[in-house]
């Protein structure tokens, strides 16, 4: 083995264009893989397992009666003007109204299986119209058992309930798009406020919060590190070349990960930093080994030196990461075995750039004394 790995610092140190060259290639063709990665959305069921009895419940649901997707239409009482003719009931004629042109509405939008509210009650008791006062509406829901399914207590919010089949699952954001649109284009009365909800709406708004809040926490950490590297290693050269280690690591595990066919939820796009904080550990091994070999070798026999000397503790950190890694995976949760996984190619692929990268361009770049 240790015959194996002098080889290679042999070749590294000696030949270093050659293995830019072919560090370059082998990024050319990850690239290409990342520009094809499948960011996906969080199925939080999804990532509960199988044999769970809450899942087991919703399945044998879904098989009889076709679905336990839902989503609401939450219409409350806002009004702020005291002594002002907004409506103060949400059975308010002009209200129901209002709910009622929501309601059939939601019905036309994709993936929706049925609607119901308490414009449905009402026209169900007054053969099909909407009373014109509050009175007459008071009356017909009095002794109505459901309209409390729909109307608050202090009749201040009511709810439009709609029913989805499961396909809603693979196109949440439209749907939220569409039923969004239809609220945005319906006039509503005065003094009331609109919100949509349910377990179908989150997921979409899950994904717009993760997304921004991913991409600043990786922007952040690249930042800190190499702020942190330039302290460390005192040198905007060798900064910048330590942090080639992570840059090149998750451009490669990434595109790796598209290339094999996976994809990457925006839930377990933060194990982009824990790669970051990591992977910059190879890149600082390795500089610091080969700037102490320069005072007293030349710049080949330095880092033929620093390759023999690291390789073994590199793999070693590398293999002990990987099983940590690997080990997510024996846990019931789904997500936590993508993010194992995830991080087990970014660490190899951090650790890999640390002995081809970084290396051969140490050589180039540093002059001959």
């Amino acid at each position: 083995m240790a015959k194996i790995i002098d080889s290679y610092a042999r070749m590294v140190a000696r030949r270093p264009v050659l293995i830019l060259i072919l560090s370059l290639i082998l990024t050319t063709i990850m690239v290409y893989g990342l520009t094809n990665l499948e960011l996906t959305n969080t199925d939080f069921e999804g990532s509960l397992p199988d044999n769970l009895e809450v899942v087991k419940s919703i399945d044998l649901i879904r098989n009889e009666f076709g679905g336990t997707e839902n989503a609401l239409i939450v219409i409350q009482i806002d009004s702020s003007t005291p002594g002002s003719t907004e409506p103060i009931d949400v059975r308010d004629s002009r209200i129901i109204r209002y709910i009622d042109i929501l309601t059939q509405g939601s019905e036309h939008i994709d993936y929706v299986e049925g609607v119901s509210s308490i414009s449905n009650i009402i026209k169900e008791l007054n053969n099909g119209r909407i009373p014109n006062s509050l009175n007459s509406i008071k009356i017909l829901l009095k002794d109505n058992l459901f309209a409390s399914n729909y109307v608050s207590e202090d009749n201040s919010m009511s709810l439009v309930r709609i029913s989805l089949n499961e396909d809603v699952k693979n196109d949440a954001e439209e749907f939220e798009r569409q039923l969004s649109e239809l609220i945005e284009k319906t006039e509503k009365p005065a003094g009331v406020s609109v919100q949509i909800a349910g377990e179908v709406i989150r997921n979409p708004v899950i994904e717009r919060v993760i997304g921004p809040d991913m991409s600043r926490t990786s922007l952040f950490s690249l930042i800190g590190i190499l702020i942190v590297l330039l302290f460390l290693l005192r040198s905007i050269k060798f900064g910048l070349l330590a942090l080639t280690t992570i840059l090149f690591g998750i451009v490669w595990a990434l595109g790796f990960v598209a290339l094999i066919g996976l994809g990457i939820s925006t839930a377990s796009a933060g194990v982009v930093s824990m790669i970051m904080g990591i992977g910059i550990d190879f890149g600082i091994q390795i500089i610091t080994r080969f700037r102490h070999e320069l005072k007293t070798h030349d710049k080949i026999k330095a880092m033929e030196v620093t390759i023999s000397s690291v390789f073994m503790p590199m793999i070693t950190t590398t293999l002990a990461a990987l099983i940590g890694f690997r080990a997510m995976s024996l846990g019931q949760l789904t997500i936590m075995s993508e993010m194992g996984t995830i991080m087990s190619f970014g660490v190899a692929a951090s650790m890999l750039a640390a002995i081809t990268i970084v290396p051969s361009m140490l050589v180039l770049l540093e002059k001959d004394k």
